[in-house]
């Protein structure tokens, strides 16, 4: 009876763990999504800042987000899990303060590294969260909720700033500060909702476990005195060997080694060599460069060229309203598509929309429309553009990679094994570098050339799927 009625806690706790990932995940997204898509035009319109800081911006944040995810292992196993998780949120509004109170260029980085530190860590710890509270064979499913989560926050704040929108040709100064203090404000309530709700779940619910040697630790001889004690009866001496007071040096010492070992960072070591052996692990980096250029696309570059091609700004949150649907649909129907027919099938379903998407854009967009905001008709497109171009994009977009994101991060979860943390930091620092390039980008080359990259990303990601990862897809449920 004990042992099922732990069992029963044991499960309570991981499904309200999953509730709570999938909640404060929805909420971080409805700000997010359209806070991202709307900041270059918001900046080129609202202030005297150029265009170019909002990419520039974005990097900063990038960067920040590698250094989380760096040291997100050792500082979560120092702070524990709702510590974690309540100061990573609350950075994540510096982004959206500085949008309310622009000073100079410099305060935007400022905000954006914060807000860069704040998301590192979260796209570490709640993959995290759902993949140890998952039950056997379920990492999978679990991940689509997770990712139904993260589509219906985008669509929901999609949704509401395409009618705040709707009728503003320029955004005002007045439109900035109210889209980024609401953004600000539902980031503070989710960081509430996820220190109180999360709990850590991954100790043992026994009182006692065993010693190993590794967990018997010898005192160094130097470190000992000898005292002889006389029993009580006079009859012999007993020599005893006791610890000698530590000096101040030895305590800093004893202080770091508690410290070094309590964050793991040896086991973190030893966990990445036996990762560098299996050729799995590495494979898992290809799909990345997809996902860096991909979003960097579809968050930046994007909604900025939008602004060349119509003077109707409810577009812009209008494509995360379209991308939230089609990750809505996505997720709900994938995993019933991978057991009708296999995973393999599902990837090469998404690559064949991907790259479906990514022809259009080179169709409708001008070659410059990524660096600036050109005025509309002043630059020839190779189709004559219209609103309903970019709706297929997004839609496009949204249903392919939900698909493409449910599958990776399920089938990294499988190769990570008992350190999910450790993988999917180093999932995050990787996504990060590819997504540092996207944004300088627009800068180096044209519009159509950052297309043609994408695509070869994505046949490139195509092909890794079924032949770098075959036999942990098929493992999958």
């Amino acid at each position: 009876n004990n042992l099922s009625m732990n069992l029963k806690n044991c499960c309570d706790e991981r499904t309200k763990n999953l509730v709570v990932a999938s909640f404060c995940m929805s909420l971080c997204m409805f700000a997010g999504a359209p806070a991202g898509t709307v900041q270059n035009i918001a900046l080129a319109e609202s202030t005297d800042i150029d265009l170019s800081v909002g990419y520039h911006s974005e990097v900063v944040k990038t960067v920040a987000g590698i250094v989380a995810a760096i040291i997100f292992h050792p500082v979560h196993n120092l702070i524990g899990i709702k510590v974690t998780v309540l100061l990573s949120t609350v950075l994540v509004t510096g982004n959206y303060w500085v949008m309310v109170w622009i000073v100079n260029k410099y305060m935007l980085y400022f905000g954006a590294a914060l807000c860069g530190m704040g998301w590192g860590a979260l796209w570490v710890l709640w993959p995290m969260v759902v993949v140890e509270n998952s039950a056997e064979k379920k990492s999978q499913k679990n991940m689509g909720y997770w990712f139904m989560s993260m589509s219906i926050g985008t669509l929901m704040g999609g949704l509401a700033n395409y009618f705040y929108f709707e009728g503003v040709t320029k955004i005002s100064s007045k439109n900035r500060v109210m889209l980024y203090t609401t953004c600000a404000g539902v980031t503070m309530l989710t960081s509430l909702v996820a220190a109180f709700g999360i709990t850590d779940i991954k100790k043992s619910p026994k009182r006692h476990q065993p010693l190993t040697d590794e967990d018997i630790e010898t005192v160094p001889q130097d470190d000992l005195d000898e005292v002889t004690y006389s029993t009580k009866g006079g009859e012999a001496d007993v020599n005893v060997m006791i610890p000698r007071k530590p000096s101040g040096v030895n305590k800093v010492k004893d202080w770091f080694k508690v410290m070094t070992k309590k964050a793991g960072l040896k086991e973190g070591l030893d966990w990445f060599k036996v990762m560098a052996r299996i050729p799995a692990f590495w494979f898992l980096v290809i799909p990345l460069i997809y996902w860096g250029f991909i979003w960097g696309y579809f968050i930046k570059i994007l909604p900025t060229a939008t602004a060349s091609i119509s003077d109707k700004r409810n577009l812009i949150p209008l494509t995360s309203v379209i991308n939230g649907v089609c990750s809505l649909v996505g997720t709900t129907t994938w995993n019933l598509l991978s057991k009708i027919t296999n995973n393999i099938f599902c990837i090469m379903v998404a690559s064949a929309m991907l790259l479906s998407s990514l022809i259009l854009s080179i169709l409708i967009f001008p070659k410059g429309a990524a660096s600036e905001i050109l005025a509309l008709g002043s630059a020839e497109t190779y189709i004559t553009p219209d609103p309903i171009h970019v709706v297929v994009i997004c839609a496009l977009i949204g249903l392919a990679d939900s698909g493409v994101s449910i599958i990776y991060f399920s089938t990294a979860g499988r190769i990570y094994g008992d350190e999910p943390a450790l993988g999917y930091a180093t999932n995050a620092i990787g996504y990060y570098v590819f997504y540092i390039c996207s944004m300088f980008s627009p800068s180096l080359f044209d519009l159509h050339t950052y297309c043609y990259c994408m695509i070869a990303s994505v046949v490139a990601m195509c092909l890794v799927f079924p032949f770098g990862l075959r036999k942990y897809l098929d493992n999958i449920e």
